[in-house]
């Protein structure tokens, strides 16, 4: 059987490293990437061979000596509302160095038939953090095929 696209989206939040946006952890979650799966394309007999590969990419920086970026930080996929994956950054731990860390993202879907079948599934990427961290240039995309 051949795959065939069903949908393909991205959502763009910030194309800059600086300024970096703060992020502490009384705010909770912050969403950089809201995005929706059309799948009115899909008929019934398909809808159950439906994958979606979701990928984000976030760059964390500290702005200097004793910069914020020292603690966990969480990511976040949720499927209209249910939490579909999650995975942690640990900390630097060290807070006299100057830190960078590029983070890159890759999960995967099988969404629900009933899902595929509503015409249109929401897809959003959250961080959150235990202590302090700057957020700079970060995206979320997906791909999503059947077949």
């Amino acid at each position: 059987m051949s795959s065939r696209l069903v949908d393909m989206r991205i959502a763009q939040d910030s194309t800059v490293d600086v300024p970096g946006l703060a992020l502490t952890s009384s705010m909770g979650e912050y969403v950089f990437g809201n995005i929706g799966l059309q799948t009115t394309s899909v008929s019934p007999q398909e809808a159950g061979n439906v994958r979606v590969m979701l990928n984000a990419y976030l760059r964390l920086a500290a702005p200097g000596p004793n910069g914020p970026y020292t603690s966990d930080v969480t990511f976040r996929i949720y499927r209209n509302g249910t939490l579909i994956f999650t995975t942690v950054n640990p900390g630097t731990g060290d807070m006299n160095e100057i830190r960078y860390v590029m983070i890159g993202i890759t999960a995967v879907d099988f969404p629900p038939v009933q899902d595929v079948l509503a015409g249109q599934i929401q897809y959003i990427i959250a961080v959150s953090t235990t202590r302090d961290a700057a957020l700079g240039a970060r995206s979320f995309a997906w791909t999503a095929v059947v077949g």
